[in-house]
């Protein structure tokens, strides 16, 4: 903790040294860094972290002693996160973490805190080590939490943050089978056990602990975040993990979505499993790697999950009926006279492109409003792919009919060849099977749809693909019957 404010002198020497290291760093942002060798380069980046981290060290015990003073009430804050947040333009979670470490490393947690001083260990890895700890069962002695905190030091030496994280939740799990075991009277529990965090005794008066004035909107960051943190105790104790499961559902100012949340292992463990198998990198029509991102992949391969198990009618209201997305449409932007979006149930606006897209295999239900926009009819679904049509599509494309794509016909959609709002109808000659991805890649990127003579659908490329556009066609679409005719027939 920093000394006693009545001590000028001391102040005094703090502000002097910050203003000589401010000073310094002034004088090396301008260096001719250009000039170090690779070696040299590479040490002088492990020495600048290391020195960063020490001055972050130094700003925790700041952040501890203004927590512990209960400045922020003083000077109109509403606690020490919403100081943070004000004085140095930082977002709630991390606001909250830096005064959840701050307290920490100040009282119980003083071996981590020690090691941070001296740039031995990195923020991220002391913020793991915290959240591991506060998450080691109720029932922990006191010597067992020094031993464990030694132990999370000792491995971070080796571990990055990631994997630190990973082997905290393996401690926990095993000191909570440990506790479980049979034989003997529980172990007393730590003196610190059971209050929020472990750290009440640092706490402001009505600030419920370090990090808990958060967002406060059940976003990352607000006091869910700070029940998550200092709930592990109960859940090593037995309470199902499930318990802590959570998803936060945000709409961005730009139109997307941000999706977050939290899951037990065996949740994960289900998501990942479902996933792996629909984000494995696709090559492009012409054998170039996948240009996705890992995250890209895995966003795309949520959207066809979800998309299969609607397909699959297997959800108990609604499920597996089209369209899948409610979206109301006013007539003149079906029909392309009007520049009204699109809007989805949820309230956000969809893209021209977007639409024409849903609209090549969705029903369309026409709905009569008042002056008041109450509705007066209802007229019947119309321009939808039958259930005739469907087979008869599943019979001639065999799946995807793009190019050298071998998704089955289960994961397709029927596209129309000419769109219905540009006349076209809802026939066997008009419509082509294409796999999400690639209807997307038709509606975007300039790829042309035709039936050939003996009317299978034949593709042709943009001209930044292929200058002279030759069509192409998917060698998988062919049944393997009709591949073998020709020998049988011989």
């Amino acid at each position: 903790m920093v000394s006693n404010p009545e001590s000028p002198s001391r102040f005094h020497v703090l502000v002097d040294a910050l203003a000589v290291t401010s000073t310094q760093i002034d004088a090396m942002v301008d260096g001719p860094v250009w000039s170090l060798s690779d070696a040299g380069l590479l040490e002088f980046l492990q020495d600048c972290s290391a020195v960063l981290t020490r001055l972050a060290a130094f700003r925790l015990q700041i952040v501890a002693e203004v927590h512990g003073r209960g400045l922020a009430r003083r000077v109109g804050a509403s606690g020490t996160v919403a100081l943070l947040r004000e004085r140095l333009r930082v977002r709630a979670a991390d606001a909250n973490r830096l005064v959840d470490v701050a307290v920490a490393v100040d009282g119980p947690l003083a071996a981590t805190g020690k090691r941070l001083a001296a740039g031995e260990i990195s923020v991220e890895q002391a913020q793991v080590i915290v959240a591991g700890m506060r998450s080691l069962p109720a029932t922990a002695t006191v010597d067992v939490r020094r031993r464990a905190e030694a132990f999370l030091l000792r491995q971070a030496d080796e571990f990055d943050p990631t994997a630190l994280a990973r082997l905290a939740r393996h401690l926990r799990e095993t000191l909570a089978w440990a506790n479980a075991s049979p034989g003997g009277d529980p172990p007393d529990p730590a003196p610190d056990s059971g209050s929020e965090g472990g750290d009440s005794a640092r706490g402001e008066p009505g600030d419920g602990g370090a990090g808990s004035d958060g967002g406060g909107d059940g976003q990352p960051g607000g006091p869910d975040d700070a029940e998550a943190a200092g709930g592990g105790a109960e859940v090593a104790g037995g309470e199902d993990p499930a318990g802590r499961r959570k998803l936060w559902i945000s709409e961005l100012p730009d139109g997307m979505t941000r999706i977050s949340g939290e899951l037990d292992p065996e949740a994960a463990a289900l998501l990942r499993t479902a996933l792996d198998p629909l984000a494995a990198p696709r090559p492009a029509v012409d054998g170039a790697l996948d240009p996705r991102s890992p995250a890209r992949r895995r966003a795309d391969a949520l959207v066809d999950l979800l998309t299969r198990t609607l397909d699959a009618a297997v959800l108990p209201v609604g499920g597996g009926v089209r369209p899948h997305l409610a979206v109301t449409v006013p007539w003149l932007t079906l029909l392309g006279r009007s520049g009204v979006p699109a809007t989805t149930v949820w309230g956000q606006p969809l893209p021209r492109a977007v639409l024409r897209r849903l609209a090549c295999d969705a029903s369309v239900s026409r709905i009569i409003l008042d002056p008041a926009g109450v509705p007066l009819d209802v007229g019947r679904s119309q321009r939808t792919v039958t259930a005739d049509i469907r087979r008869a599509l599943v019979a001639r494309d065999n799946g995807c009919a793009f190019p050298h794509c071998d998704r089955p016909a289960g994961w397709t959609e029927a596209h129309h060849i000419r769109h219905w709002i540009d006349g076209g109808h809802t026939s066997l000659d008009n419509c082509v099977l294409l796999c999400g991805h690639h209807h997307r890649v038709i509606h975007h990127q300039g790829w042309t749809v035709r039936l050939g003579p003996d009317r299978r659908p034949e593709f042709l490329p943009p001209a930044w693909i292929d200058a002279s556009r030759s069509p192409r066609r998917n060698p998988y679409a062919r049944h393997p019957h009709d591949l073998l005719y020709g020998i049988a027939a011989g």
